[in-house]
């Protein structure tokens, strides 16, 4: 289980969220909504104990996130990150494998489950056929989704994806989305994904965090929460609301 207890994030110069209280629990999938600058990247750095909120408490199953050692972190929490730092030069196969390091013998290194599990994750996201490629000669949209087979292959319990779904069409938008869904029903795994696109909300999320911009915050369940004043507020411009049969999504009314 993942917590927020009075959490207030800031970056020199301004205030970007003052007290922000939520629990993030076991087959829950979030949605992290707000404009640019608004601090979303910034709640997930926070989230994953890559930095430490300006006041209160992030803890991960009852300690502090960044009191967890970064080996058991790992196997608990893994985190996709929206810029990857670097290239990497070798195979597709071999990336995602590297998901499997924080379960890895220390010794023996990668064992025939782990490549499995490595194989199984590139699969779910149609890349099996890529395995022998140069992960640096894939296209934007390709690597997106072997950055996303890498955290399945991780196995954590708490998924923290920064944008993931930029750099892909829509038939991948919806089979990342839906992925995630299942593991949180089937896995009682839980999700935090910040997202920009407001149609795959009601489908895919079970509750929803708004970073208004002002510092203010409102996070609990999606369908409770998603109003058309509260996004136009957070967003700064008109919605129309749409019936989407199996729930409501949102477009900017022009």
């Amino acid at each position: 289980m993942l917590r927020c207890d009075r959490v207030a994030l800031s970056v020199p110069g301004r205030r970007l969220c003052t007290a922000l209280s939520a629990t993030f629990e076991a087959g829950e999938v979030w949605a992290v909504l707000g404009r640019n600058g608004t601090g979303k990247t910034t709640l997930v750095h926070a989230l994953a104990g890559l930095t430490r909120p300006s006041n209160g408490a992030i803890e991960l199953d009852g300690r502090g996130v960044t009191d967890v050692s970064a080996r058991e972190r790992a196997r608990k929490l893994g985190v996709l990150l929206q810029i990857e730092e670097g290239t990497y030069w070798g195979t597709v196969f071999d990336y995602v494998l590297l998901g499997r390091y924080p379960h890895a013998a220390r010794w023996a290194g990668f064992g025939r489950d782990d490549r499995a599990i490595a194989r199984s994750a590139l699969d779910a996201v149609g890349m099996s056929a890529f395995a022998a490629r140069r992960y640096a000669t894939l296209s934007g949209g390709e690597r997106q989704r072997v950055r996303i087979a890498q955290i399945l292959a991780q196995q954590p319990r708490v998924l923290l994806f920064d944008e993931p779904l930029q750099h892909l069409d829509l038939a991948h938008q919806a089979l990342v989305l839906s992925i995630v869904a299942a593991r949180a029903r089937d896995n009682r795994e839980t999700a935090v994904m910040v997202l920009h696109e407001p149609l795959w909300i009601a489908r895919s999320c079970t509750h929803a965090l708004v970073l208004m911009g002002d510092g203010e915050v409102a996070a609990g369940a999606a369908d409770e929460l998603l109003t058309r004043e509260r996004l136009e507020h957070a967003y700064g411009l008109k919605l129309r609301e749409v019936d989407a049969g199996d729930g409501r999504c949102f477009v900017p009314a022009i």
